[in-house]
């Protein structure tokens, strides 16, 4: 069998080898010792087509996220803070502009289209996968800040700092003692 072999038809092999399972187990008492190998042969069977499916799964996922990621061209991120508020994360206004491929009608293709939006939770899920995933650089260093060089990290501190109420500096958990230590304290 190939792996190129798509889920669908995988799942149907997997079904296909369990109701021969079924029927040969139900021989056992019939035929003996060759309707015990014939089992164990198509139980490996069954294993390894479990394998090729999950593989083929994971392939499948992984390329509709590149075609959906493909669609984006550009993103970028500014940020404002009110007058009295200058260096707060929790009073920042984020304005994110990004570039998708859009249906036009008219032209009847998909043209590159201009979006934008008014803060991360008005970002939309493929839009927020681009920024984290391939464009972490378009990051604000504020939000980076919170957890350099992990920008999903980065994110979950800044969406738990805004549910919160208060952000957390960044640290780093020593295992072995139990205890948090700044970035800077850790050799």
């Amino acid at each position: 069998m190939t792996t190129t072999a798509s889920s669908a038809a995988i799942a149907a092999e997997i079904e296909t080898l369990r109701a021969d399972l079924r029927a040969v187990k139900a021989a056992i008492d019939v035929m003996g010792k060759p309707a015990i190998a014939k089992a164990a042969e198509i139980e490996a069977a069954i294993a390894e087509d479990q394998e090729r499916y999950a593989t083929a799964l994971a392939d499948e996922a992984e390329a509709a996220r590149t075609k959906r990621l493909a669609e984006f061209s550009d993103i970028s991120v500014t940020v404002s803070y009110p007058s009295n508020a200058d260096g707060n994360l929790l009073r920042a206004n984020f304005t994110i502009d990004y570039t998708k491929l859009s249906y036009d009608y008219r032209l009847r293709e998909a043209v590159p289209t201009r979006h934008r939006c008014n803060g991360f939770t008005a970002l939309a899920d493929d839009a927020y996968e681009y920024l984290v995933f391939m464009r972490p650089e378009a990051i604000p260093a504020d939000i980076m800040a919170l957890a350099p060089g992990d920008p999903r990290a980065a994110f979950n501190e800044y969406f738990t700092g805004k549910r919160r109420g208060l952000f957390r500096p960044a640290m780093q958990v020593d295992n072995w003692a139990g205890i948090y230590t700044a970035p800077s304290a850790v050799a």
